[in-house]
């Protein structure tokens, strides 16, 4: 941490008590000490979504991720275990895989050839005889991240051996993340369809906020939503707004704690009935998926009640998002330049139609021409863009703040709530960001 960034007062920059309500200064989006400062609290320091459990289904599998700035092999050992290991030989400190996914027994460290395999042990070093009476050994296994939490399949990692546990760190959204899982037949999701990636110029916080804020996508996305509204119609003939009254108080936004939020739309779903097949989830109302649920967990009403309430979005802080067909994963890489990847979530247990049509859906909303992906990259762009704008500095983010309460959701969880269209969850990204950032 340098100098000037140690002299960052958060709390001077995210207003809570001002005269005109609940504020956010843009410079947290432009500054580069600002950005190290968050690596090492947030990414370094914290829980960080890294992969899931189905992305390496044989032994021998791995994929290469990052978390914050620390590359990492997630891999599938002889013993069946998921590690994550830090890739770095550890004799002289280089990346011992360059390929970002594959399938192998053995990493060999290009520059004097150790050999590790793929639990992490060493297994070979070069002229071993030049080492006198401190040979390598277990001394110099790949070094493995200290904590690593596992939900439904979905892989966390903490690069500190202490700190909040992977269970309180969760929190709330665990359920949320339960509930989009018992959506398949099997009873978990399958990202082993692999993943596209998008650079976009624009701070990681923009994408963080924008996955539960429903008030855009009325303007951003009108032109696409309002064709998959078209063709999800049973008559092919329905616009964006047969949805419903977007002000409808049955469809929630949440703050779940933690960072986590949640657009919420079971209830609202639930009234919709046939009216609009569109629940946002390709496959999810089919009946052959439906009955796959009900022989899993024995109960065609509850089948039925899982399937009407639909998925969620939901945004477990920093990095991971589920919605509709897809998961999201945000890695940061500069204050202004972000990778966003995304992985199309295939319902275990399902046919392999329904699968290929949930590819093809979420191909359509966030592929390389998709409708929806680039309409938020632009947004997030000019955003960035207009936070340099002087001397108007300060973001607002006071809607629905006056009905703002807590809440029982569909768990029976109490958590702050307010209207779908509204900024609870904003707000509750940032409170948490705050204290995370003015921790000791």
């Amino acid at each position: 941490m340098n100098a000037h960034t140690q002299r960052v007062d958060y709390s001077t920059l995210i207003r809570e008590d001002a005269p005109e309500g609940f504020l956010v200064h843009s410079r947290l989006y432009l500054d580069e000490a600002i950005f190290e400062d968050e690596i090492e609290r947030i990414y370094h320091r914290g829980w960080v979504y890294v992969g899931h459990e189905s992305e390496l289904p044989k032994v021998g599998d791995y994929r290469l991720r990052l978390i914050g700035r620390q590359p990492v092999i997630m891999v599938r050992g002889e013993d069946q275990r998921i590690r994550l290991l830090l890739n770095r030989c550890t004799h002289r400190g280089n990346t011992i895989c360059q390929r970002e996914r594959g399938n192998t027994k053995f990493f060999r460290c290009a520059y004097h050839g150790w050999v590790f395999d793929n639990t992490g042990a060493l297994r070979e070093a070069t002229h071993v005889s030049g080492w006198g009476d401190r040979p390598p050994g277990e001394a110099q296994h790949l070094f493995e991240v200290p904590r690593m939490g596992v939900h439904r399949g979905f892989i966390f990692a903490s690069l500190v051996s202490d700190g909040v546990s992977f269970e309180d760190y969760l929190g709330n959204a665990a359920a949320y993340l339960s509930r989009y899982c018992d959506l398949a037949p099997g009873g978990e999701i399958d990202l082993s369809a692999g993943r596209h990636g998008i650079t976009v110029d624009a701070n990681w916080k923009m994408q963080l906020e924008n996955l539960t804020d429903a008030y855009h996508a009325e303007y951003v996305h009108a032109s696409a939503l309002a064709q998959f509204a078209s063709l999800s119609a049973t008559d092919k003939k329905a616009a964006f707004t047969d949805r419903g009254d977007l002000e409808n108080p049955l469809a929630m936004q949440r703050d779940l704690g933690g960072g986590h939020s949640v657009l919420d739309s079971f209830t609202s779903n639930r009234a919709q009935g046939d009216k609009l097949r569109f629940t946002g989830s390709t496959g999810t109302l089919l009946p052959e998926v439906i009955e796959g649920v009900a022989q899993r967990i024995g109960s065609h009403e509850k089948a039925q009640w899982l399937a009407r309430g639909g998925p969620c979005h939901i945004m477990v802080f920093p990095n991971l998002m589920l919605l509709w067909d897809a998961v999201r994963v945000i890695q940061p890489v500069a204050h202004s330049v972000t990778h966003i990847y995304y992985h199309p979530a295939l319902l275990k247990g399902a046919s392999e139609a329904v699968n290929i049509a949930r590819i093809r859906a979420q191909e359509g909303g966030f592929g390389p021409a998709g409708f929806l992906a680039p309409d938020d990259m632009e947004m997030f762009e000019r955003s960035q863009a207009g936070m340099a704008v002087r001397p108007d500095t300060w973001l607002e983010l006071n809607r629905g703040r006056h009905i703002e309460r807590i809440e029982d959701d569909d768990f029976g969880q109490p958590v702050r709530t307010c209207q779908n269209l509204d900024e609870v969850a904003q707000r509750g990204i940032w409170r948490h960001y705050k204290t995370v950032m003015t921790a000791e």
